[in-house]
């Protein structure tokens, strides 16, 4: 019983870990393209 629980405990942070990076990581994207417009906007108006 005790190593089922344990492997369940591993398991769900693992997932948890994982779905963390992922959400950062598409944060990060985000700020770089919304910053890659204001670039091409500031290119375009000059």
């Amino acid at each position: 019983m005790n190593r089922s629980s344990s492997r369940g405990i591993k398991l769900t942070t693992v997932i948890f870990a994982v779905i963390v990076l992922a959400v950062s990581a598409a944060l990060s994207n985000i700020s770089m393209v919304g910053d890659k417009e204001v670039t091409i906007e500031k290119a375009t108006s000059e």
